[in-house]
This record gives structure tokens, C-alpha cells and sequence, in this order.
């Protein structure tokens, strides 16, 4: 009975947001660019809302999952004209997220989180913000992320904010950082060409360094 209360709270919390933060052609659109593979969306047995899997999927959330679940919705939408969309869904999911989720949630959460804003890094503001601390939450949480994937996939795949934060952090020239970055994802066993980003960065860290040293 508890579980089914906060079920019922999430699903009518993230409903009445659903239908107070877009328009109608807004939703419109939504649900018809939101169609997963899973869905025969052409299967002529199932109702009208069965053949809407985003309406199936927001009428049916769990609060350990609801962050996960809006999080990875954002990315479908993130399309010009349409980012408005990409962004609220990202930011209800932030507002979901929490401790008590398991650990791979959190991990792909923050992961769609950093892809959803950091598309729109040049035209929304707070969005380049908002992607570097969604991966620098995933990234906190890595050790224990590593280990969990390890188990459940038999492997630990490759770790997308790893790898965007070094990008923003070379790009600043922000070497140092972006080394540390390559170095811990790689003790982490994140799989990645991280052999190569830290070579490279050794040696702008080394021609900064004759460059300055020659300045003296």
C-alpha cells in the first residue's frame, strides 16, 4: 500500500507538470516523437493510450525510477524548435533525483542529463552549467557505478561524462583537469581510448610549460 501511494503521488505530481508546462501542440508533438522499439505502436489490439508508450510510461512512474525515466525522455526531444521540451524534462528529472535510487539510475540520469543540456550549451542559458554538474555528479558517484555495471553487464562500458568533461575542460585549456579526469576514468576501468587523451595532454602540459619557462 505504501509503494502504491507514492506511485500515485509521483505519477500525479509529474502529471499535473505534464499538463501545466507545455502546450497542447507541444504534447502533441511529444507523443508523437517518443517511440521506443519495444512499442508496436502499429499493433491494432491495443487501446489509444497503449499506443501512446509516453503517456503508458508517465501514468506509471515510481519515485525510484521517475528521475531515470524523465531524464532519458529529454534527449528524445532535444530537436531545434523543440528544446524548450529536452530542457523541462531534464530539469523535472534532476528534481526527482535523489540518494535513494540505485546507483545505475543515478549514473544514466546525470548521463542524460549532461546530453540534453550540453546540446544547448550556446543558446540556453544555464545549460552549459547544468551539464558540468550533472557530470560532476555522475562522475562522484563512479567508483561505485563501476562496480555495480561490472555485475550486472559483465563489463564497465564507456563513461559519457568522463569524457565530456575532459572535452570542456581541454577546450578551457584547463590541461591539468582534463588529465586528472582521463586518468581517474581510467583507474576506474571505464573503457575508452584514455591511453591516447593522456598522452595528448601531457604534451600540451609540456609545451606549456617550456613556453613559460622561456617567458621567464
Amino acid at each position: 500500500m505504501r509503494k502504491l501511494a507514492f506511485m500515485e503521488s509521483i505519477t500525479k505530481d509529474v502529471l499535473a507538470w505534464w499538463q501545466d508546462t507545455f502546450s497542447d501542440a507541444d504534447r502533441e508533438w511529444m507523443i508523437a516523437t517518443y517511440s521506443p522499439l519495444s512499442m508496436e505502436i502499429g499493433d491494432v489490439s491495443a487501446s489509444a493510450v497503449e499506443r501512446q508508450p509516453l503517456v503508458q510510461l508517465l501514468t506509471h512512474l515510481e519515485s525510484t525510477t521517475a528521475a531515470r525515466h524523465l531524464s532519458l525522455l529529454a534527449p528524445w526531444f532535444s530537436k531545434p524548435g523543440y528544446q524548450h521540451c529536452a530542457i523541462a524534462f531534464a530539469r523535472k528529472g534532476l528534481e526527482l533525483l535523489h540518494n535513494d535510487m540505485p546507483v545505475l539510475d543515478q549514473h544514466f540520469a546525470w548521463m542524460n542529463q549532461c546530453i540534453s543540456l550540453y546540446r544547448w550549451r550556446d543558446t540556453e542559458v544555464g545549460a552549459l552549467e547544468g551539464a558540468i554538474a550533472a557530470c560532476e555528479a555522475c562522475i562522484a558517484i563512479q567508483e561505485q557505478a563501476a562496480e555495480k555495471a561490472k555485475k550486472f553487464f559483465g563489463f564497465i562500458p564507456s563513461h559519457h561524462c568522463f569524457r565530456q568533461l575532459r572535452i570542456i575542460e581541454e577546450k578551457r585549456g584547463n590541461f591539468e583537469r582534463a588529465l586528472a579526469l582521463c586518468e581517474e576514468a581510467k583507474a576506474g576501468g571505464w573503457a575508452d581510448d584514455w591511453d591516447r587523451d593522456i598522452a595528448r595532454l601531457r604534451k600540451k602540459l609540456q609545451r606549456g610549460t617550456r613556453g613559460a619557462n622561456l617567458s621567464l
